[in-house]
């Protein structure tokens, strides 16, 4: 499947529809294009490289269901966290939006894919009575050690003005049999 949301400004909107596309290069509707297939592992996870922090996170996943893009903790990146309560505190408030660079490594090793994304500061985008965020991040969950990282959850932003492909395990595809996520 692809799922198909269009660009979002980086104050947000009120709005965002998009498809959900079945099938992948079966019509002219979900060729795969210029896409490039990351394998994953049969979790569903995939690494990324955080080289900007020097970090890697062997558990990183693809994920819709989730508002923002989590990462390592504000200790590590030094990005500062929101302040001030009401479930805020967990989400990265930079004073300026912050362009981010890293890299999506699939099983085995290959391929490495980059991807730029980037950060800005939740309470503003909060208050500006937005819904759909293309910026919006926040602490993963998990330990914030060098040696186990917390997971990498690329969220809902990551979506925003891509096409993002998932085959399921077995599904045969012209990009090769899943498991895999493509963009």
């Amino acid at each position: 499947m692809i799922v198909e949301l269009p660009p979002v400004l980086a104050a947000g909107a009120a709005t965002a529809s998009g498809s959900l596309v079945f099938g992948i290069g079966t019509r002219s509707n979900n060729g795969l294009g210029n896409a490039v297939v990351i394998p994953v592992d049969d979790r569903g996870t995939f690494t990324t490289l955080f080289p900007g922090q020097g970090t890697r996170y062997p558990v990183s996943f693809i994920d819709s269901g989730s508002n923002g893009i989590y990462f390592l903790s504000s200790a590590v990146t030094g990005i500062p966290t929101c302040t001030g309560g009401s479930g805020i505190d967990s989400f990265y408030c930079p004073p300026s939006p912050l362009t981010l660079s890293a890299a999506n490594q699939g099983a085995a090793g290959t391929p490495t894919v980059p991807v730029t994304f980037s950060i800005a500061n939740a309470k503003a985008l909060f208050d500006s009575n937005g819904a759909a965020f293309s910026n919006l991040g926040g602490q993963s969950v998990g330990s914030s050690s060098a040696h186990l990282p917390a997971a990498f959850d690329w969220g809902l932003p990551f979506f925003f003005g891509r096409n993002v492909f998932t085959a399921i395990e077995g599904a045969a595809t012209p990009g090769g049999a899943g498991p895999y996520v493509a963009y």
